[in-house]
């Protein structure tokens, strides 16, 4: 074998070992998504990615919020 025939047989091989990991994770994927259903996410993962963007929206908000409260009451000390 030559040099260009190795290189197609690992590349093959590599192509083969990624296909493998995406026919897992699709797998995967679409069990986590039913799950979530089952759990109370209408839209599954989607519904659980937008729930946790508002969560964390709402804690930063309220940190903010927190923070503003306690400098506003370091001021009022001075």
């Amino acid at each position: 074998m030559n040099n260009k025939e190795d290189e197609n047989k690992q590349l093959r091989s590599r192509v083969a070992a990624l296909e493998s990991k995406i026919d897992l994770l699709e797998t995967e994927f679409v069990y986590l998504n039913q799950i979530l259903v089952e759990c109370g996410f209408p839209g599954g993962i989607a519904t659980l990615k937008n729930t946790v963007e508002e969560v964390l929206n709402e804690n930063a908000e309220t940190s903010f919020e927190s923070a503003r409260y306690i400098e506003n009451d370091d001021e009022d000390l001075v």
